[in-house]
């Protein structure tokens, strides 16, 4: 992590350096699992949903165990949507102003924002979880006052980016802070944590 480069960023990742104490690094969400869940979600949606509830809607008759019925497909549509969403134009920023930083996931403005306090983060590591069937999925963790993940899915190389930049900072925070040396962040796939 040591050779990247904060101000020569990879496609889909960026760092703005604000300030003295401020910054904002983050990382695009977009995928080529794009070009199977947009197509899929779109035969989800319409075909349940469609059967469901347009049937009711031509018909001009509510029907109250149908529609009931039809909330988990609801649930399910939301969950694929936001999922797909994600990988088209979603997004991952961490912002720090001082001692208050957030992470934010999401698209556009519309997301998941989570505080923390910065001079709190002890450590910056890539972690793995791993999935029932097999599967492994890297994120960047925050360790210290509060533990925080993000960024699972990320292409590797926008996570190495983000994660050396970070390593980078809180490293240089300790150092003006004079705290004790921090626990230095891994490259990708180098330390496993199972949550």
């Amino acid at each position: 992590s040591a050779d990247i480069n904060p101000m020569d960023p990879p496609k889909g990742a960026w760092f703005n350096d604000v300030s003295p104490g401020s910054f904002e690094v983050g990382v695009s969400t977009r995928s080529a699992a794009a070009l199977f869940l947009v197509p899929f979600m779109c035969v989800w949606s319409g075909f349940s949903l469609g059967g469901i509830y347009g049937s009711q809607f031509i018909k001009g008759q509510f029907d109250p165990k149908l529609s009931l019925f039809g909330i988990p497909f609801v649930l399910g549509t939301l969950l694929f949507g936001s999922i797909a969403l994600m990988t088209v134009c979603g997004k991952v920023v961490v912002k720090v102003d001082g001692e208050n930083g957030t992470v934010f996931t999401g698209v556009g403005p519309i997301g998941w924002r989570r505080r923390f306090n910065w001079r709190g983060v002890s450590a910056v590591r890539c972690t793995e979880s791993h999935g029932r069937r097999g599967s492994v999925s890297k994120h960047v963790r925050f360790e210290g006052e509060k533990s925080l993940a993000f960024a699972t899915g990320v292409k590797d190389e926008r996570l190495n980016f983000m994660l050396a930049v970070l390593v980078a900072l809180t490293l240089s925070a300790c150092a003006a802070a004079t705290n004790p040396v921090l626990d230095h962040g891994m490259p990708i796939g180098a330390e496993t944590d199972v949550p």
